[in-house]
């Protein structure tokens, strides 16, 4: 079941693919500018981590998995993906090479960049926060990719699994089952076990600019939790 903090979002992804199948004549750009629009219309916000470039690019992501794990349209439309998510399809492969245990397929898939490797576990975590995938297979991908011997591969698990860590506490605090700082650190040490790898985990500092930045928590709830 989808939680009601990312209900009103994937309504308006839901919205933006009926806009899509009407016009099939969109590019990539003209459905980028729609998501930036329809969002900034209902005061959603992109999701993000400390990086703030190519925020709506990045956002295609969600709107591919609402329309192909959401609505199924993929099979259907397959020529109309291929056509607007032909980078989005490609981190699909590339998850499921990582996810068979096979990362450095997937790390040649994507073109050895590590900015690609993120985006990729970027959308199994998008399916997993929207309750389309389990979180294990977040877990896994990120397992896989850090027991290489390769620092890129090594580097982009660690880094991820911190911003996985910090936007999993704003959730928690924007869903009020995050209180008070005891309550923040006890989520926070059964989250970096469930991931079963070795990362620095986040700072308040993170945890605030996604809490505030994704899901709009008052400053005064913040320094409350964190004193």
């Amino acid at each position: 079941m989808v939680k009601e903090i990312y209900k009103e979002r994937i309504k308006v992804l839901t919205e933006l693919w009926s806009r899509i199948l009407e016009d099939q004549n969109l590019t990539r750009e003209d459905v980028i500018k729609l998501l930036k629009e329809s969002y900034e219309e209902k005061g959603i916000k992109p999701i993000r981590g400390f990086k703030a470039e190519d925020l709506y690019e990045k956002e295609l992501i969600s709107l591919y998995v609402v329309g192909k794990d959401g609505l199924g349209l993929f099979e259907e439309y397959k020529d109309l993906f291929n056509r607007l998510f032909s980078f989005e399809i490609t981190y699909d492969e590339a998850l499921n090479l990582i996810l068979e245990n096979k990362p450095f397929e997937a790390y040649e898939k994507l073109d050895k960049d590590k900015g690609n490797v993120a985006k990729t576990l970027r959308l199994i975590f998008t399916e997993t926060i929207f309750s389309f995938k389990p979180e294990e297979l977040l877990f896994k991908a990120l397992r896989n990719l850090n027991n290489t011997n390769l620092d890129e591969l090594k580097h982009t698990a660690i880094s991820f699994s911190r911003f996985y860590t910090a936007f999993k506490l704003a959730e928690g605090i924007a869903e009020r089952s995050i209180k008070d700082r005891i309550s923040l650190e006890a989520m926070k040490k059964a989250i970096a076990i469930n991931i079963g790898i070795s990362y620095p985990l986040p700072k308040p500092k993170y945890i605030s600019l996604i809490a505030t930045e994704v899901f709009n928590i008052n400053q005064r709830v913040l320094k409350r939790i964190f004193s």
